[in-house]
């Protein structure tokens, strides 16, 4: 007994001791339901996979505590939120504070012609579409396999294959973590453009849950962008078709972030002057384009690829093979050196076509 006793008394211990590690390894604390980690590595939390650390890391599940966030005063000092980080591009270390949402839920709010779906931040983006498309719900089938969460989509105003965030977004649950409010925007405040909203202009503001509008029946059907409608040939007119479609056609063109980091579309498409277009038409007459309100809509991939970027690398940071408008980490980049390369590509383009590409990608210093 003597014996057992004191060989149960060892693994109790060895279990003490190894927990006692792993928590200081961590230095992982929970408040509440809200989870607080110090020195946190941020790789998983980026898509472009760069091995960087912020001094700070809250995790929240509920809503409720971004209030307690706010009464601990966590908001008082320099602060950033990070979902999937699937458009950022962190250049280094982060000497403050990252919070990221694991809010869940799928909630209907009203049905009648067309249903109301009110999504939490912490949602998989394309696990709503998923979620969207088995119930035959219409509006965000064309944005099927974007990564990222439900909380950057309003920021971001993402888009795709003729269709943007805004089309079926009615209105946005903020926080005001200046005023540790919470307040409803809607859809006609929101101020959304391309790749922009308010929500990105105010910093300051953490988006909840977003309310969506979704179609039940007389499904409007966006085809005629890029190549859809030609890989949809033959094949029955239907939700699941278009986002199974869209699905293999961004398989083709993009990396998974499992097997090679990127943010996914790393530029803008500038839209340019008439004057500009007809310029460049002089010289490339296979000038692929785009009239929208403002000007002339000139695809940045084609702009890189023309630049002979299409394949390039410089250090571990290169340009997709079969996307240009891709920047990728080989394995082991720096965000200095992904840096490194999208400045040399906006130079490039900007002496051989007088337009200066935007990142659709946040660098984060």
């Amino acid at each position: 007994m003597i014996f057992f006793a004191s060989i149960k008394g060892k693994v109790t211990n060895l279990y003490f001791y190894l927990c006692n590690c792993i928590e200081k390894k961590l230095n992982f604390l929970k408040v509440g339901c809200m989870k607080h980690c110090k020195n946190y590595s941020l790789k998983k939390h980026n898509t472009f996979g760069i091995d960087v650390q912020c001094a700070d890391f809250y995790e929240y599940e509920h809503k409720s505590e971004l209030l307690e966030m706010y009464e601990q005063g966590v908001f008082e000092n320099r602060w950033i939120s990070v979902g999937e980080g699937s458009n950022l591009l962190f250049l280094g270390d982060l000497d403050y504070t990252v919070i990221h949402s694991v809010c869940q839920g799928c909630n209907i709010e009203k049905e009648g012609d067309t249903v109301l779906v009110r999504v939490a931040s912490g949602v998989v983006w394309d696990d709503f579409v998923h979620w969207s498309v088995e119930r035959s719900f219409g509006g965000v089938e064309n944005l099927s396999l974007i990564f990222g969460l439900v909380g950057a989509a309003p920021v971001q105003n993402i888009g795709a294959y003729g269709v943007e965030a805004c089309d079926v977004i009615l209105s946005v649950e903020v926080f005001d973590t200046q005023k540790g409010t919470f307040f409803e925007m809607p859809k006609s405040l929101c101020e959304f453009e391309y790749r922009g909203s308010i929500f990105k202009k105010n910093p300051h503001w953490i988006v909840v849950s977003v309310l969506f509008e979704l179609t039940k029946k007389e499904h409007v059907y966006r085809l005629d962008y890029g190549n859809v409608r030609e890989q949809m040939h033959g094949k029955e007119l239907s939700l699941d078709n278009v986002r199974q479609t869209i699905i293999e056609i961004r398989k083709s063109k993009l990396p998974l972030p499992s097997e090679m980091g990127s943010a996914g579309s790393f530029f803008k498409n500038p839209v340019v002057q008439e004057s500009v277009y007809d310029d460049i038409k002089l010289r490339y007459e296979d000038v692929p384009f785009y009239r929208v309100e403002g000007g002339v809509k000139i695809p940045a991939a084609w702009l890189i690829s023309q630049c002979g970027w299409k394949g390039k690398s410089v250090g571990m940071a290169g340009v997709y093979e079969k996307q240009p408008l891709i920047l990728v980490n080989r394995g082991g980049a720096t965000g200095a050196e992904v840096l490194n390369l999208m400045e040399e590509i906006q130079e490039s383009v900007r002496t051989e076509f007088g337009i200066l590409l935007s990142p659709e990608v946040c660098i984060i210093r």
